[in-house]
Parts: C-alpha cells; structure tokens; sequence
C-alpha cells in the first residue's frame, strides 16, 4: 500500500464514486452488484492513499468484495446481476448465512453496506466541517457511532490509531482529491445525495429478510 505523501498530489476521483452510485440504483428499485463495487474500489484507493497505517480498511473492504466478484465471474454469475438477484439465489441454495473461505456474497455485501454507512456520514461531517477541522476527530466520532459496533476489540484499536494519522481537512482535501477544493465539496453534496438511497434500500431488504445481523 501507499505511503501517505504530503508533498504530492493524489487522485482519488469522486466523480467516479459519484457515477457509480448514479447507475447502481436501477429503475426496478434494485441495485447493481458490478456499479456497487465499482464504486467500493475508488473509496479503496482513498483508504490506500492515506498511507500504511489506515490501509488495513482498504484491506478488509478488498477481501469482501473479492468472493461477490468471484462469483458474478463464474457460471452462476447470472445470479449475481443485482443485490436482489444474489439475495434471493443464496437464500433459495441455503448458503446466505455461509462463511469462512466461501462466504456468502449476501454476507460480504453486508460488511460493505456498514462501511457506506461510515463513509457518507463521514462525507456529511467533513463537509460541514471548518477548513480547519481535526479529520482525526471526526472519523473517530463517526467511526464510533457506525463501523466500531461490527468490529472485534484489535481491529478498533486499529482504527484509533488509524484515524489519528488523518491531517485537518483542507490538507488532506488539497492532497488526496483529484479536484480542487470548492468542487470536491460538491462532489461530497452529491455523492452522499445519491449514495443514501442505495444505503436504505439495501438496509431494508436486509431487515425484510431478517439478515441484518448475519454473524
């Protein structure tokens, strides 16, 4: 993984997220598996570029959406078009609750869908935020809030020292976003704007299907 590099500019694109989230909802309600993930390895290469530290999120995001791509490669890829499609398959072969080295895609979309929920609430924050603001600060507050609720005591140990390598939020706009300042602040308007319908639609599928709290 990258080193963070203040002294060059990176090119973490939000236009990509932001197209991605704008195809991932169909017309029928349901969602994209391939534009859902395509947006996932944009936000990776974010996590990536923040340096060694704060890559093992990138890490465990990758290591999710390997076996949903695995999958919709394979001959039962047909299957795998739409969460709803994936859901609904699995449930039928009796595998959604599956783990451990063949996970289920339902359950590994699952993991991704509670790090959208810390990624657009961080975006709101950020965005909110003075051009000043400790990143630090609110990534440990939303990180609390969201994504620490799922995870085992080492990786939020982790996540505390990750977040506290993150610079004020000016900085680590300037650095790390392929736009400049003002527009990515509109990027963020519109990528959370477009990112929380998908949110609540996968949420209440998996709450219809009683599969929120898959272990």
């Amino acid at each position: 993984m990258a080193d963070f590099r203040p002294d060059k500019k990176q090119d973490f694109d939000l236009d990509i997220v932001l197209d991605a989230f704008q195809r991932c909802l169909l017309n029928d309600g349901s969602l994209s598996v391939d534009e859902y993930l395509r947006a996932f390895h944009e936000l990776c290469r974010f996590f990536c570029l923040t340096g060694k530290l704060f890559s093992f999120v990138a890490k465990d995001l990758e290591s999710k959406m390997k076996p949903i791509e695995a999958r919709r490669k394979s001959s039962i890829g047909g299957h795998y078009v739409t969460l709803q499609s994936m859901m609904q398959y699995e449930m039928q072969q009796g595998i959604v609750g599956d783990k451990g080295r063949h996970p289920s895609g339902t359950r590994q979309f699952l993991r991704l869908h509670r790090a959208l929920e810390f990624i657009l609430e961080f975006m709101r924050q950020l965005r909110h935020s003075d051009d000043h603001a400790k990143t630090s600060h609110i990534a440990s507050e939303v990180y609390g809030c969201t994504l620490s609720k799922h995870h085992p005591w080492v990786t939020r140990q982790l996540a505390a020292l990750a977040v506290h390598t993150l610079p004020p939020k000016k900085f680590l706009i300037d650095i790390m976003c392929k736009h400049d300042y003002h527009k990515v602040h509109e990027l963020i308007d519109d990528v959370t704007k477009e990112g929380q319908p998908i949110y609540d639609v996968t949420q209440k599928l998996y709450a219809d299907n009683d599969l929120v709290f898959i272990p």
